[in-house]
């Protein structure tokens, strides 16, 4: 190649680079100066806007695969506040349209957690005829629309309120926490229960969709949508039909409690709460929780406006939200009995081949105060073995135990205490349902601090001799849960393993694939020989079957012979208030499946109330045909 020849070709190449160069800075020049002012405008009037997409909760099924707890489609009517012209105007056109007072929903549209870019649903169940009518009449109702969303629905009704729990909006101070930090404002979240226990496998991973919109909020572009994950199903250790069962039987006990006259004030009995407990005593799964008064889950549907909520809180009501089975602290009366039989065999104040005296009342000997702590009932039970004292629950057999865990205090410390608390009482069980209470075994150190703190209600911060004596028989200033003293007479029938009572055993996906397993957990083992235990168990099956066992009566025609009962009436008394009802049993012994326990607040005597309440579960839980619920005619502890 001629020099001549390369020197045109690198001219025409250094042309081309310098046309090219020119057509930049044009370009740049015509973009920073004459359309600048088009693409700053372009730039800020567009964002990307995104919007959840809520993931369907996982469904709630008892043992048996039975949903308990699923979803249903349903309308949902939103409004958009940053489009509303005439708030008053848009608010009484809906209000007449949908039935519903403007209050109702000037509350949910002022709701303040609710972003501004997020329309705020305002009313739920809106039947289609409605979404057809804003459909053709959009023009009439600017800034509202409609979406179709997954509520919750109780599959069977008001079965297991307490258990299953409820949902709700999620809260101001809830956002600000950084383990809601993917939430956002408007969300449900669970509120009591399981619902709440096992938020986290539940609620699913909510999708998302990406849209590009103007300053005025208009779309302008889809930018994607990322689906969401429906959350897993949760696996009850309920069993339905049981619960159902004894759901029922304490609503009918209840009522039929209201019947009776209290021998001391002569007035009927209130029977204004109460709550029964299903255990299996070798696992801790807990096969049905009932508390009354109860309330119906499907309320929280919609969600509840102050003014709902008030009403299922305040005092006059009962407090039905409560779950007394693990909130509602009793003393568990002469169902504690068994366990302090234990602590005086094992101390060696009594053998189970001993005989005592029971007679009707009991003094501490060289006491001058003229204190007399009486047998419940006023005849002399003559010379009884260690079984009758329990068959029989004669009182005055134990105050004598208890006293001797006073005298011997300053040798053998809290010796009662420690004895007591190794079944569990004085502390929460472990229980995956928020609300437990931890219940409480006095001492000498707990009266001192609360006669410090409370003086005019706690004169005394000396533990005396009648704190004991109390304690022995549950009563005094001992409280239990129900759900404490159903874990105690699990250990009592299992041989003495303590188990954390669970309502949960599976964690599905949605094809049913098993995720995790809620393996038992053993908490701990009760020190007391086995063949102490035995003898109790043993004296226990007698209450039901014995001519002078206090629940023999409530069990007259159950048949024993096939299905033997051990179980232990009780009747607490609190000062002011008619007397509560308790009967704790385990079935069929001396292998046991099954522990229930009941209680019934201001409910009479133990066999009057409760013992036929458990005898009615029991026929449930043994394949027998639940009878009809009679009260038993004999008032015995």
């Amino acid at each position: 190649m001629t020099g001549a020849h390369l020197g045109r070709r690198m001219t025409a190449l250094a042309a081309v680079i310098a046309f090219m160069f020119a057509a930049l800075v044009t370009r740049l020049w015509f973009l920073q100066v004459l359309a600048a002012e088009e693409y700053r405008e372009r730039a800020v009037g567009n964002y990307v806007r995104i919007t959840p997409i809520p993931a369907p909760r996982g469904r709630i099924l008892d043992r048996g695969g039975e949903p308990m707890v699923d979803n249903v489609t349903t309308n949902q009517i939103l409004v958009d506040r940053s489009e509303v012209k005439d708030e008053d105007a848009l608010l009484s056109r809906l209000s007449t349209l949908l039935d519903v007072p403007v209050g109702a929903l000037r509350e949910r549209y002022e709701d303040p957690d609710y972003l501004p870019f997020q329309p705020v649903p305002v009313w739920e169940n809106v039947p289609e005829k409605v979404i057809y009518y804003l459909e053709e009449h959009q023009e009439a109702y600017p800034a509202v629309s409609y979406a179709t969303v997954a509520v919750r629905r109780h599959v069977q009704g008001n079965l297991a309120p307490h258990v299953l729990g409820y949902l709700g909006q999620i809260s101001r101070e809830e956002l600000d926490d950084p383990s809601f930090s993917d939430y956002l404002a408007g969300q449900l979240v669970g509120r009591t229960g399981v619902e709440q226990a096992y938020e986290e496998e539940l609620r699913g991973q909510d999708g998302k969709k990406k849209e590009r919109v103007d300053a005025d909020g208009d779309v302008q572009a889809s930018l994607g949508t990322e689906e969401p994950v429906a959350g897993d199903d949760l696996v009850l250790a309920i069993d339905a039909d049981i619960q159902e069962l004894t759901q029922e039987t304490l609503e009918i006990a209840v009522a039929d409690a209201r019947t009776l006259l209290d021998e001391e004030s002569g007035l009927y009995l209130r029977a204004n709460g109460g709550a029964v407990v299903v255990m299996d005593p070798n696992n801790g799964q807990v096969l049905a929780m009932a508390s009354y008064p109860s309330y119906d889950p499907r309320v929280f549907g919609g969600g509840l406006n102050e003014r709902e909520f008030r009403a299922l809180t305040r005092p006059i009501a009962n407090y039905p939200l409560n779950n007394r089975v693990i909130s509602g602290l009793y003393p568990p009366g002469s169902t504690f009995k068994p366990f302090v039989a234990a602590a005086a065999v094992k101390a060696g104040y009594a053998r189970p081949d001993q005989f005592f005296p029971c007679p009707p009342d009991f003094e501490v000997p060289g006491d001058t105060s003229g204190t007399v702590f009486n047998n419940w009932k006023s005849t002399h039970g003559g010379t009884i073995s260690f079984a009758e004292a329990l068959i029989q629950s004669c009182d005055t057999v134990f105050y004598p135990w208890g006293l001797q865990f006073w005298r011997e205090r300053q040798a053998r410390g809290d010796l009662f205490q420690k004895e007591i608390r190794q079944w569990g009482f004085g502390k929460t069980t472990g229980i995956e349902l928020s609300g437990e209470q931890d219940g409480r075994v006095p001492d000498a150190r707990w009266k001192q601090e609360v006669n410090a703190q409370w003086p005019e209600y706690f004169p005394y911060s000396t533990w005396l001799p009648g704190d004991s004596i109390n304690l022995s028989i549950g009563q005094g200033d001992l409280l239990t849960t129900p759900l404490q003293v159903a874990v105690a007479y699990s250990a009592l029938a299992n041989g003495g393993t303590l188990y954390r009572p669970q309502v949960a055993l599976e964690i599905h996906d949605r094809d049913g694939n098993t995720l995790e397993t809620f393996d038992p957990q053993a908490v701990g083992t009760v020190s007391v020989p086995g063949p102490i235990l035995t003898a109790i168990s043993n004296a226990l099956r007698g209450v039901v079957t014995s001519e002078q066992g206090t629940a023999t009566g409530a069990f007259a025609g159950f048949p024993l012979s096939s299905h033997p009962v051990a179980g232990k009436t009780g009747t607490s008394e609190v000062s002011g208030k008619q007397p509560h009802s308790w009967f704790a049993a385990f079935a069929p012994a001396p292998e046991p499946e099954f522990v229930v326990v009941a209680v019934v607040e201001e409910g009479g005597h133990g066999s009057q109330v409760a013992a036929p309440i458990v005898r009615r579960v029991l026929e449930g839980l043994l394949d027998l045909e639940p009878g009809a619920f009679h009260i038993s005619a004999e008032a015995e502890d």
